[in-house]
């Protein structure tokens, strides 16, 4: 199978001229002139598959321009990717987007390109993404049927997900999963985090003699607070300083977010399913828990799983052990919540952890955040693939072209008006418009994304 016209005639012309002009030109690419396909994220290999459809190039420019052209992301290669952006400017949209294209549809579209199936995992930090499982209905889907249309693109939801939501939430879908996590899956460092105890004072020991007890198998946050009640530890404790914790573990036992019977992640590893935590009702540093481990098991079970693979294939073993998808992405709405570059977060050593290791287990990273100034620098440091929609602040916008892994542009002409200044050029994108950047492409290439095949749930209220 090989790139053809007939792929570029599939989503419409739609864009035929455009207000940016880029001065600077692109002289490095993975273009594909059969079919003018654009790929970002991948060297070399034009065959089409792996590939997800996001949008259009929307800027013309000196030399050969690319106006036009059918830009695609390659899903081969594990990418850590940043989407920054103000409230409104697309960086949902963009989540969606990426979600259609690597999880299995309702209905087959030409958005994904014999994309290996993998596993997603969403942290949805406000509560919007059910809708992926829906097409396009009703009032508000009514401009979204038109733009569909326009692209040649028919709507279809996603047919697998699995939305968990914490036992406070109100269930108004019916099948909502209630949002319980193992105690035993908590480090020590995280218990003293959420329960506000140093790691090395008498209480964060105290904390690491129950953990001891009762390592090794499941246990309910009660057994916990029963052990610290009978107080037979080794650790002298004020017994005012012991009831702070002990109080403290209650009230995260009221919640009910702990079982010994919680989540299990390895059964939630099923191709072509998404797994969408949707955590608004939560507060930051329970977020940030949900994400951090997610994020560590993740890293655990696949590094283990492909680590078996490859002492298989070495010897010609059959390998053992349950097969999973060999491909993972973990997807994080508003990052400076759960990620913050300031403050103790329980998530930041589980997600530097998995950009700077889980490239051989098969995992990926999506983070999107409307303030990229407040996202921890040593996750973004791994940065591969960047989209950058409008931005405002100065310090968002010098921290978000930070981190877009090539070339920025040094002019633009905006409806006939040169401008200098990339954060000047960020300032004037309309919603849905972003600079992408990869290694691959030696500056950002501006895109109109496509619009989301599912229900979006970003909206501004009516």
């Amino acid at each position: 199978m090989a790139f053809s016209n007939k792929l570029a005639d599939g989503f419409g012309k739609i864009i035929e001229q455009s207000p940016y002009t880029a001065l600077d030109p692109i002289v490095k690419s993975n273009y594909i002139s059969k079919g003018r396909n654009l790929i970002f994220g991948r060297s070399g290999n034009p065959e089409p598959r792996d590939l997800l459809y996001l949008g259009k190039v929307l800027e013309t420019a000196t030399g050969s321009s690319l106006l036009g052209a059918d830009a695609y992301l390659d899903t081969s290669f594990p990418h850590v990717a940043y989407i920054t952006g103000t409230r409104g400017s697309g960086k949902s949209m963009d989540l969606g987007v990426l979600l259609e294209g690597l999880n299995t549809l309702a209905a087959p579209s030409p958005i994904s390109l014999d994309v290996t199936p993998v596993s997603t995992f969403l942290i949805d930090t406000q509560s919007q993404f059910w809708t992926l499982r829906y097409a396009p209905q009703g009032d508000e889907g009514a401009r979204q049927l038109q733009q569909l249309a326009a692209w040649n693109l028919t709507p279809t939801p996603l047919a697998r997900t699995r939305i968990f939501v914490p036992p406070s939430a109100v269930s108004f879908m019916g099948d909502e999963v209630p949002l319980k996590l193992r105690p035993r899956d908590v480090l020590h460092e995280e218990w003293c985090g959420l329960l506000g105890q140093e790691v090395y004072s008498p209480q964060g020991h105290l904390l690491a003699e129950v953990l001891g007890k009762l390592t090794g198998r499941d246990f309910e946050v009660d057994e916990m607070i029963r052990l610290l009640r009978e107080g037979r530890f080794t650790t002298t404790i004020a017994e005012t300083s012991r009831n702070v914790v002990i109080y403290r573990l209650v009230d995260y036992s009221r919640t009910e977010l702990f079982s010994a019977n919680g989540i299990s992640v390895e059964d939630l590893l099923v191709a072509g399913q998404c797994n969408i935590f949707m955590l608004r009702d939560l507060r930051d540093e329970d977020k940030a828990l949900v994400t951090a481990l997610l994020a560590r098991q993740l890293f655990t079970i696949m590094g283990r799983y492909h680590q078996q693979r490859r002492v298989s294939d070495f010897f010609q073993k059959e390998a053992p052990g349950k097969k999973l998808p060999s491909r993972v992405w973990l997807l994080v709405d508003e990052a400076h919540v759960v990620c913050p570059s300031q403050g103790s977060s329980p998530a930041r050593a589980a997600l530097v952890e998995y950009v700077k290791r889980g490239r051989d287990a098969g995992l990926s990273l999506v983070l999107a955040t409307q303030q990229p100034s407040a996202v921890d620098d040593r996750v973004l440091s791994q940065v591969n693939l960047s989209l950058s929609h409008r931005l405002t602040f100065q310090s968002d916008i010098n921290a978000a072209i930070a981190r877009i892994p090539t070339k920025i542009l040094t002019e633009m002409r905006v409806s006939g008006t040169k401008v200098s200044d990339f954060g000047d050029i960020l300032r004037l994108l309309e919603a849905g418009q972003c600079f992408i950047g990869d290694h691959a492409t030696s500056r950002a290439v501006l895109i109109q994304m496509r619009p989301r095949i599912t229900a979006h749930g970003g909206q501004s209220p009516i």
